[in-house]
């Protein structure tokens, strides 16, 4: 059910206020009329509002409808007056629709009917008032709170309007400051600047460009820029409006993801080098040292053959006997070559005793390929460590004592090895050469990257500290177990 309309009748005569009860009571049947016939009830009445209509003569015996009219405004700025008079003019009639008066009715016989048209127009046109204005400040709302930046630039560069995300966005103090600003200044680029320019007047419309855009602090941003031309109705450019987005983190990510994945590329590219290397050396340790030794020993044993077949002398047969006296410690050799070449593919000292007897029987066999003195500290006696951590901690080792003589040049190594929390640690120091930055080889950055992802893939960390002129640590800390696991 709709709810009366409440109408103000400002009037000294009384039939004129029963006339225009009866005009509007026709088209508004659901209404309520206050009177006021002098300056303490119009006091009143506008206190106690809000009024949907009010009608007022012109001349009062207390007052004048200009003045009615004000204060009607004054108070209630969306409440519609309508004048029904019959001593006013057109100058008057002039100055009060400049005051903000809806309509003019004149009080005669053959105007009386249009006192209700006026009305119902006045009351649209006020809801129509009251619709833009909530309009306007609802997008006036959703401009300022919107978190993406919004922005509108005339033709010569100014900027006219901007949101608090675009104030904030580009470190401005304020709105103020920011509105002094050409937007020329922004772009960091001028090449992508006229880009921009020439796709927002090639189609006047452009979607997910991205440019960089200078900070007021001088830093500089991605932004992802949507924006399009604003046209007269002759198709002429009047200025250019929309929305920019800070993008610099995403930008970064994608960076970052895209270094990793060409890392990993040539990561996977080394590894494979280095096994085919590793099989290689093999190959030829077997084909070298395992098949000369197996060919002699096939020779000495068909030689034994056919000495002991073709009925051989006596001395022959005491020449075969020395021979064969000489097999097992050939087959010895053999023997102690292939369990060389097993222990460098995985040292059973590791299965069977632990990491740290592996840390040591590791260190001594690279002080005796190398020369290079090596100190070894531990901390810790059993590390609880499963076959896998303990594997992926003792193949970093290598790979760090591999670097020490490769890359570093020192003369002297230490390691330790100790527990900080449910994390084992150990540290790797060399005196040789410490570089940074792009003084370190291909080769030897790859090693870092395989490291660290042998590290990470059990919530493992390497972190590398190299001194210039003083050395390098390598850090290594394992997780004893991961997170979630029970003891």
């Amino acid at each position: 059910m709709n709810q009366a309309l409440n109408f103000l009748l400002v009037d000294d005569n009384p039939e004129d206020r029963a006339l225009v009860m009866r005009e509007l009571g026709r088209e508004f049947p659901d209404r309520r009329f206050c009177h006021v016939t002098d300056h303490k009830r119009l006091t009143l009445a506008l206190d106690r509002g809000p009024w949907d209509l009010a009608v007022t003569d012109y001349k009062l015996n207390w007052s004048d409808g200009l003045k009615v009219l004000t204060a009607v405004k004054a108070r209630w700025p969306d409440c519609p007056v309508i004048m029904f008079t019959g001593s006013g003019n057109e100058e008057i009639a002039v100055q009060a629709m400049k005051s903000g008066l809806d309509d003019y009715v004149l009080k005669s016989s053959r105007h009386h009917a249009r006192l209700a048209a006026a009305a119902v127009l006045a009351l649209d046109r006020a809801r129509e008032r009251r619709a833009l204005r909530e309009a306007q400040t609802r997008h006036q709302q959703l401009f300022e709170r919107v978190p993406v930046g919004l922005f509108c630039v005339a033709l010569d560069g100014r900027i006219t309007e901007a949101n608090p995300a675009m104030v904030e966005m580009l470190g401005y103090p304020d709105r103020q400051t920011l509105l002094k600003v050409d937007a020329g200044d922004f772009f960091a680029d001028a090449t992508e600047r006229r880009r921009w320019l020439a796709a927002v007047q090639r189609s006047g419309v452009v979607e997910r460009f991205e440019l960089r855009l200078r900070r007021y602090d001088g830093k500089l941003i991605w932004t992802e820029i949507n924006a399009r031309a604003v046209k007269d109705e002759r198709g002429r450019t009047r200025h250019r409006e929309g929305s920019a987005e800070d993008i610099t983190s995403r930008k970064r990510a994608e960076e970052k993801q895209r270094n990793s994945r060409e890392q990993l590329r040539a990561l996977a590219a080394y590894q494979q080098s280095v096994r085919e290397e590793e099989r290689t050396r093999l190959s030829r340790e077997v084909h070298n040292e395992v098949g000369q030794a197996l060919a002699a020993l096939k020779t000495d044993l068909f030689s034994l053959e056919k000495t002991l077949t073709e009925g051989a002398s006596p001395a022959s047969l005491d020449s075969a006997l020395e021979r064969l006296k000489g097999l097992p410690g050939a087959v010895d050799g053999i023997m102690s070559t292939i369990r060389r070449i097993a222990t460098e593919l995985r040292p059973p000292v590791l299965d069977d005793l632990g990491l740290e007897a592996a840390i040591e029987w590791q260190i001594e066999e690279f002080q005796e390929r190398t020369g290079i003195p090596c100190e070894f500290d531990s901390k810790v006696r059993d590390p609880k460590l499963d076959p896998d951590r303990a594997t992926a901690v003792f193949r970093i080792l290598q790979e760090a004592l591999s670097g020490i003589v490769r890359q570093a040049r020192a003369t002297r190594a230490s390691i330790h090895l100790s527990e900080e929390g449910d994390k084992l640690v150990l540290e790797i120091q060399s005196n040789g050469r410490g570089v940074a930055g792009r003084g370190i080889s291909v080769r030897r950055s790859l090693d870092l990257l395989g490291m660290h992802e042998r590290a990470t893939m059990l919530d493992g960390e390497v972190n590398v500290i190299r001194h210039e002129g003083e050395g390098t640590s390598l850090g290594v800390r394992m997780p004893l177990q991961r997170a979630g696991e029970k003891n």
